[in-house]
């Protein structure tokens, strides 16, 4: 899937039992830019973090049912949550509440009534911090030239999806793709022409696969798909189909017309093997078949186990 951020407004999430207090909070917030969602105690500030996965959430330390401190706790129980800023809005100024509110995963603490300069500084200083730690997340797991997923976060995905398929009892596919004659391109038309041409690659492949499927870049001219689940083989076979149809087509670099073609290994999980050291081999070797039988095809890694078989 692509993965490049996407500018948007930033979400914030307030939890308030005092409707005028939440009436001046959503102003001041449209006020400077923000989107904000607003509800009025602890069970509805987890279930709207849980719905809309917010930026920031302000919330009040002193609610009926389940306060603050308790909503924060079990918010941060949540994936992925502790990249989320919570603050803790509060009329609670004694040590105690302070450092509960740090204990249960709060990063700020403003005591009311509310000095809205500071409330904005804090929102913004925040925001900043969330979105460089996201940025630096971001470079460390994505490929610089074409944005796919790089090895690191390749063997994530791939890790997950195999421990998907365990729980629910499910297949999924896997693909080595490699670029066929792709070196010539670059020999003949020099590295910046190479370089655009797997960035025009990537996103033909990124359109031939579903929502939920991830195409990643190993290296070089070399790619990867994850299939997250599949109903039959023939599925990875269609996909397979429908990349190299797509890059059959010609691609345009700055007026150099260039057809390439690729082989395209496929594994099937759990059949050929339910362990990444074992599905990436299997994979790479139906992929080098592909490649023997004259490259711009794909190759089942079932077919590669008969061929072996019957060559012993």
């Amino acid at each position: 899937m692509n993965t490049q951020n996407i500018l948007k407004t930033p979400l914030i999430l307030v939890a308030d039992d005092d409707e005028v207090i939440l009436d001046l909070i959503d102003t001041f917030l449209k006020e400077n830019g923000y989107e904000s969602i607003l509800v009025t105690n602890g069970h509805e500030a987890v279930d709207a973090y849980k719905k809309h996965n917010p930026d920031l959430a302000l919330l009040d330390a002193d609610m009926p049912d389940m306060d603050g401190f308790q909503a924060c706790e079990l918010i941060r129980t949540i994936p992925g949550s502790r990249q989320t800023p919570i603050v803790m809005v509060t009329v609670l100024s004694d040590d105690d509440s302070v450092n509960l509110a740090f204990a249960v995963g709060a990063e700020d603490y403003i005591t009311k009534p509310i000095h809205w300069a500071v409330l904005r500084q804090r929102i913004r200083i925040l925001l900043d911090r969330k979105e460089a730690q996201e940025r630096i997340q971001h470079q460390a797991t994505h490929d610089e030239l074409t944005d796919l997923p790089n090895r690191t976060l390749f063997m994530d995905r791939l890790r997950s999806a195999i421990s998907m398929c365990e729980r629910r009892n499910t297949q999924m596919g896997l693909m080595f793709v490699d670029l066929d004659r792709f070196k010539m391109v670059n020999d003949e038309l020099g590295h910046a022409a190479g370089d655009q041409l797997l960035k025009d690659v990537s996103a033909r492949m990124l359109a031939c696969i579903r929502q939920t499927d991830t195409v990643a870049r190993m290296g070089g001219d070399e790619f990867t798909v994850v299939l997250s689940e599949i109903s039959v083989n023939g599925d990875p076979v269609k996909i397979a189909e429908k990349i190299l149809q797509s890059l059959q087509k010609p691609f345009d670099l700055e007026g150099e017309v260039v057809r390439i073609s690729a082989s395209i290994g496929i594994t099937i999980i759990p059949q050929d093997g339910n362990d990444i050291e074992t599905l990436l081999r299997n994979a790479d070797h139906a992929m080098y078949l592909a490649k023997k039988r004259g490259r711009n095809c794909y190759c089942l890694f079932e077919t590669v186990a008969n061929s072996d078989k019957k060559s012993d």
